[in-house]
């Protein structure tokens, strides 16, 4: 486990390489002169001549990639050009409310898909069954941003059952009152994509033959369900959640900025439109390192629970 382990950090240093690399080159994809570009108009040589010493455009290519390598090893990711502070202080601002939205999401998906997926085992073969099967596909195909629409118009215009949009006024009760709308658009892909992959693996279970046994012996159904076929059943539904976190840290941008909430997808939409590009690059390398961090979690479950993988 532990040489799995080393070799998967491993490749997680070419990545992020890959990743620094790419956010740097922004600055030279750009048509023209990148420092007119993001100051505008208005600018004057003086600001630009400051701008491009600030990137590191006055340098060679190969000396400017150096440099930035450096600051990002010392925990320096450059100061936000139009925010005049610090790049990672704008982000650790807005990164917990991400970070308790993507939670939340996930935990909503897990509990709702287990749940659905459980019952479309229990009821297999059935009218009840066909229609979470169906559910299950419908949701789990369901993009990030028409959820979040479809849950404002019914849950918040026609009901008036939930904010539509913001964080609410910092009370705990608010705060999660403003929480239930974006989670649960966050949650509805992965959802189906749980309660499918709970159905398969109950089924799957239910027939081995342990589980023949414990029916032999007179035990009821529903405590051989909870007690004995979940336990097992449950094993790759605790592997995928790290990847599951990964997926959905992407599907924040869109819940973020379609209800108006504080976040690190929000932070880069508002940069791009801004060209801030400082905190373009700060945003998206901290958004890939989670992202990472994430799938090397999957991959460490996948392994612990399936040992074969090990092997690879």
């Amino acid at each position: 486990m532990f040489i799995y382990i080393t070799k998967r950090l491993l490749w997680v240093i070419p990545t992020i390489l890959t990743v620094l690399l790419i956010l740097f080159s922004l600055s030279y994809l750009l048509p023209g002169d990148p420092a007119d570009i993001i100051l505008g108009p208005r600018a004057t040589p003086e600001m630009a001549e400051e701008l491009e010493s600030r990137l590191g455009l006055d340098k060679p290519w190969y000396q400017s990639f150096l440099l930035y390598l450096q600051n990002i090893i010392k925990g320096d990711l450059g100061t936000s050009i139009f925010r005049d502070r610090s790049v990672l202080k704008v982000i650790l601002d807005v990164l917990p409310y991400t970070v308790i939205l993507t939670l939340a999401g996930m935990g909503l998906a897990v509990f709702n898909g287990i749940s659905i997926g459980l019952l479309a085992a229990n009821y297999n073969n059935s009218y009840f069954e066909k229609f979470l099967t169906i559910f299950s596909f419908i949701t789990a195909s369901t993009p990030t941003y028409i959820a979040g629409v479809l849950l404002i118009v019914i849950f918040s215009v026609n009901f008036n059952l939930l904010p539509s949009i913001g964080i609410g006024d910092g009370g705990l009760l608010d705060s999660i009152h403003h929480l239930i709308g974006p989670a649960l658009a966050l949650s509805v892909g992965w959802t189906g994509y749980i309660a499918r992959l709970t159905r398969s693996s109950m089924l799957e279970t239910l027939d081995q033959e342990f589980i023949q046994t414990e029916k032999s012996f007179g035990i009821p159904r529903y405590y051989i369900l909870y007690k004995y076929a979940l336990k097992k059943a449950i094993k790759p539904i605790i592997a995928v959640i790290g990847l599951g976190i990964g997926r959905l840290l992407g599907g924040a941008v869109f819940v973020e900025v379609i209800f108006n909430r504080p976040g690190l997808g929000r932070l880069i939409v508002d940069s791009v439109n801004e060209r801030d590009l400082p905190l373009v690059r700060g945003g998206v390398l901290v958004a890939a390192l989670l992202f990472v961090i994430a799938n090397l979690t999957a991959d460490i479950s996948y392994a612990y629970f399936d040992p074969r993988i090990k092997q690879k």
